[in-house]
């Protein structure tokens, strides 16, 4: 094997949790998405998704390590992206001399063999280092306590049962093992009845021919395996299974933006956030445009 040369994939199988037709649809986005490139589409034209917040990612990832440096915590070793999709996630860990070894877990076997390595060329990641996996969230074929981080972009509130899920991240993970979470919050003023007409909310046609749903069904977003929390709910959840969580609520001041972005903002707010969380805050500020997209930084108790 050459030195940055991909490892085959593993299987490590499915649990009863994973949606079946979520993952149908995955797949037939895939080999959508495979045709495009193939007949000349570019990455960026065909998912434009993974390029266009490459960036983000990388910056978020990057400061949450950064913070857990500022609190005293221990983020290296061995790492899994969770629902990696396009393995985006796993590509930034690759690149961090901090992670050992990153497990790429995707429960859509066309997206593990088909996506991730156009993905992974593009974006240079160090495989040497990445194993992809086919499996859902809930099935980690690890030993206990073995992972040192857990990655979730986007994934997570894809998750058919959360405690579940946080119940193998804790198994799988050391005692001083964290959780990075970069996913959908909301205020807690939100109430469950704007989130089912959230989630009952059709898909649109473009993205249902993507995912393969023939013209004129009904599927929503909700068929698609997603959920909506607010930011306490989210708080409940890692608490729940002995985790402390802190959440970077993604902000930036509108006004004067041609001179915040000139400066090192986003570094400033991760120290600044340092700072406060060792003054006993944990709903904290990183400089970013997300609207409904947060991290969550999640250490043992």
């Amino acid at each position: 094997m050459k030195n940055n040369e991909l490892k085959p994939a593993l299987t490590w199988g499915m649990t009863d949790l994973a949606l079946i037709a979520a993952k149908e649809a995955m797949e037939n986005r895939a080999n959508v998405e495979m045709d495009a490139l193939d007949n000349g589409q570019s990455l960026e034209e065909t998912h434009g998704q993974a390029v266009r917040d490459y960036a983000q990612f990388e910056q978020l990832i990057g400061g949450a390590f950064a913070f857990l440096q500022k609190i005293k915590k221990t983020a290296r070793g061995v790492a899994v992206d969770m629902g990696s999709g396009t393995g985006v996630g796993a590509c930034i860990l690759s690149g961090l001399e901090q992670v050992e070894k990153v497990y790429a877990v995707e429960f859509s076997e066309y997206f593990v063999e088909k996506i991730m390595p156009v993905v992974f060329e593009k974006f240079e990641a160090q495989n040497v280092k990445v194993q992809r996996v086919v499996s859902d969230f809930n099935r980690l074929d690890v030993e206990d306590g073995s992972l040192n981080i857990v990655l979730d972009i986007d994934s997570f509130h894809h998750s058919e049962d959360f405690d579940k899920t946080l119940d193998e991240c804790s198994r799988a993970l050391a005692k001083d093992g964290v959780i990075i979470a970069i996913d959908r919050a909301w205020p807690d003023s939100y109430t469950q009845e704007q989130f089912k007409t959230m989630l009952d909310r059709e898909l649109p046609d473009r993205l249902k021919q993507k995912y393969g749903i023939p013209p004129g069904q009904s599927f929503t977003r909700r068929d698609f395996g997603e959920h909506e929390y607010t930011i306490q709910q989210w708080f409940d959840y890692f608490e729940r299974h002995g985790f402390e969580p802190a959440v970077f609520l993604l902000r930036h001041p509108p006004a004067m933006n041609r001179i915040w972005l000139r400066l090192p903002t986003f570094k400033f707010s991760m120290a600044l956030s340092g700072l406060l969380y060792r003054f006993g805050f944990r709903r904290l500020w990183a400089y970013g445009f997300a609207t409904t997209r947060v991290m969550f930084v999640c250490t043992r108790k």
